[in-house]
């Protein structure tokens, strides 16, 4: 496992494609932070679309919401959305942004949570929401975090528009908890709030 730079700050993985964005506001319009975590929302943006994504998580959540840069460092209580046409990856608690290569299937969840996994270890979370079957994004991703002693979580099959990615990610035998998205909200308030008294 790689060095960690901050071994308090828990770093919440959001893999979402088509349907996610109610998934997304129904989870993080629930959820609190208690200085003890942030999340990364790895969605399938269109490679030249702009988006409004951050602008509007960042309302439901009541958290500054970020784009992320190349060299930028997480931080507590922020939301961090990817930049359109781009992987992102962590590295020494420091985000590295690459270029989506074309013709291929968008596995930025996946890329990410590896990295995430060896980067934070078992202060890796990872969560994989609503999503159509395209190279069922996330469910190696799932499977890396849980190597290295993170947590996971999927949404409640029933519960999504498109049900492929969580169940995909279920299908590896890799996911701790499965929910509806506003539950998955409190689970992740508590592991929050249980950082925060035990740092």
């Amino acid at each position: 496992m790689s060095e960690r730079v901050n071994d308090e700050l828990l770093i919440v993985g959001i893999g979402a494609s088509a349907g996610g964005l109610p998934a997304m506001i129904d989870l993080l319009s629930v959820a609190s932070c208690h200085k003890s975590m942030c999340f990364v929302v790895v969605s399938h943006i269109s490679r030249f679309a702009e988006t409004d994504l951050p602008e509007i998580l960042g309302k439901v959540s009541n958290l500054e919401a970020v784009v992320i840069h190349e060299g930028l460092k997480p931080q507590s209580c922020l939301l961090y959305t990817i930049p359109p046409n781009s992987y992102v990856t962590l590295s020494k608690q420091t985000f590295h942004v690459l270029p989506r290569p074309e013709g291929t299937p968008n596995n930025c969840a996946d890329v990410f949570f590896d990295s995430l996994a060896k980067d934070a270890g078992q202060n890796a979370i990872g969560v994989i929401l609503s999503g159509a079957k395209v190279g069922h994004d996330g469910a190696a991703g799932v499977q890396a975090i849980k190597k290295f002693r993170g947590h996971t979580f999927a949404q409640e099959p029933s519960t999504a528009i498109f049900k492929d990615m969580p169940e995909a990610a279920i299908a590896t035998g890799c996911v701790d908890i499965v929910l509806p998205p506003p539950l998955i909200g409190h689970e992740l308030s508590l592991l929050s709030w249980v950082a925060s008294v035990e740092n």
